[in-house]
């Protein structure tokens, strides 16, 4: 069953600038090769709450690298964007995606992986597809309000 947060879109709307990036890196990327690469040094399911799917995590990671995101930042862009939930291959109405504590233990096992041959495969497959790749971050405002502040205009 479809979700139905899935088939929502403006009519005669275009698509946003970060699904048409993603849907890029899709075609782009080599994933069975780059989940092969991760494969024997991912935790296995045992006893206990089993393990993300290893396509989940991979695709989390590059989310996490390509926008130089922390791992509680690619928690929340998950969570709040369709694009990234279908990248990464999770539908908003299921089980929540994974948290910034499995994102952080994944992005340390791939950092440990042997002479950062897991990035490296990546910018070889954008190169090959002389695709730029430019890294960013993304900046979103901070709201801080001070306990018992009091909004201009309403002072008594």
């Amino acid at each position: 069953m479809t979700s139905l947060f899935c088939s929502v879109s403006w009519p005669r709307g275009r698509k946003p600038r970060r699904a048409r990036l993603l849907e890029r890196l899709e075609s782009l990327l080599p994933w069975v090769r780059l989940e092969q690469m991760i494969d024997p040094i991912s935790p296995k399911p045992t006893t206990g709450r089993p393990p993300y799917p290893l396509a989940v995590m991979v695709r989390t990671y590059v989310l996490l690298w390509l926008f130089d995101l922390s791992d509680e930042s690619a928690e929340d862009l998950i969570l709040d964007s369709h694009s990234a939930a279908a990248f990464v291959g999770l539908d908003p109405w299921k089980p929540r995606p994974p948290g910034a504590s499995a994102i952080g233990r994944f992005r340390l096992l791939v950092e440990a992986h042997e002479n950062d041959a897991f990035r490296f495969e990546i910018g070889l497959a954008l190169l090959g597809a002389k695709a730029e790749l430019r890294l960013g971050r993304i900046i979103e405002p901070r709201l801080k309000i001070k306990p018992g502040g009091v909004p201009p205009g309403n002072e008594k």
